[in-house]
């Protein structure tokens, strides 16, 4: 991937916030990124794994990863932006510090795996931004998503899965909280109303899965989308599109529209341990 050597930074940056962003769109990807995002105490990182485990078993190549964190500059800014004993950061170098680890994270991870045809998944993207300091410190989501794009020149994700709940029944789910964690709920209520208005806004790039189901009602919900992604290996094979698509198209049906049977063998309930 290129870091655009022959373009000003400065030019790059004003565009952006002009709202121009077509000029700050990089090349194409052969690959297929998935976002998840949600609340706390969501049960995005027990769904990542979960959804990687069957994309391998699917033939798929799969690289897992989180923000902020996914690299070694950003476990680093990882520990600054949560750590409780960074003390108070402004909302302005809060949202910068997210910007730098996301332009990192897909200059270095994300867009590398993409171009060599591989499956992405990570944990946050920069919808999170958006929902966590446009929304949660208030300043204006227009302008935090302006430099999210910028700083990863508008690589959008193929699917975005929203894992949605209250924002106390997440909370109350956590052993301990970290330095965003430990914001008053009405803080995390406004990032998830955020969340939910992102997701109006494009529905076709979006999954909103019902969080207060089991692991597993959740997991069987994303399968069945994630399986109609037509450049996966298993819908570019002839003879196994035909055989799986029908039967997952009901499973979504099913669990978008609220029926209790999905048709999926029944597995042991598991319930949500992790944020």
């Amino acid at each position: 991937m290129k870091d655009r050597p022959n373009v000003s930074l400065w030019s790059d940056i004003v565009n952006a916030f002009k709202g121009e962003l077509g000029s700050i769109t990089g090349d194409p990807v052969k690959g297929v990124f998935i976002a998840f995002e949600g609340g706390e105490g969501t049960g995005k990182s027990t769904q990542s794994q979960l959804l990687k485990e069957w994309l391998e078993q699917e033939g798929e190549t799969v690289v897992l990863s989180r923000e902020p964190g996914g690299t070694d500059l950003g476990q680093g800014l990882r520990h600054i932006l949560l750590g409780h004993e960074t003390g108070v950061i402004s909302p302005r170098a809060e949202a910068l510090l997210y910007a730098a680890d996301r332009a990192h994270h897909v200059f270095s991870v994300i867009r590398p795996a993409l171009d060599r045809g591989d499956v992405v998944i990570t944990d946050r993207y920069f919808d999170s931004s958006i929902a966590y300091q446009g929304a949660g410190r208030v300043l204006e989501p227009a302008e935090v998503a302006r430099i999210s794009r910028w700083a990863t020149e508008s690589l959008f994700p193929t699917l975005t899965i929203l894992i949605d709940q209250p924002a106390e029944v997440g909370l109350g789910r956590l052993k301990s909280r970290d330095r965003l964690e430990a914001e008053p709920v009405a803080f995390h209520e406004r990032v998830r109303q955020e969340f939910l208005q992102l997701a109006t806004q494009d529905p076709e790039r979006y999954l909103v899965v019902n969080g207060t189901q089991t692991i597993d009602e959740i997991h069987e919900a994303i399968i069945a989308r994630v399986a109609l992604i037509p450049t996966l290996i298993r819908n570019t094979k002839e003879d196994q599109g035909n055989r799986f698509l029908k039967p997952i198209r009901f499973a979504a049906s099913a669990v978008a529209t609220g029926v209790k049977k999905v048709p999926h063998p029944k597995k042991p309930v598991r319930k949500v341990k992790d944020k």
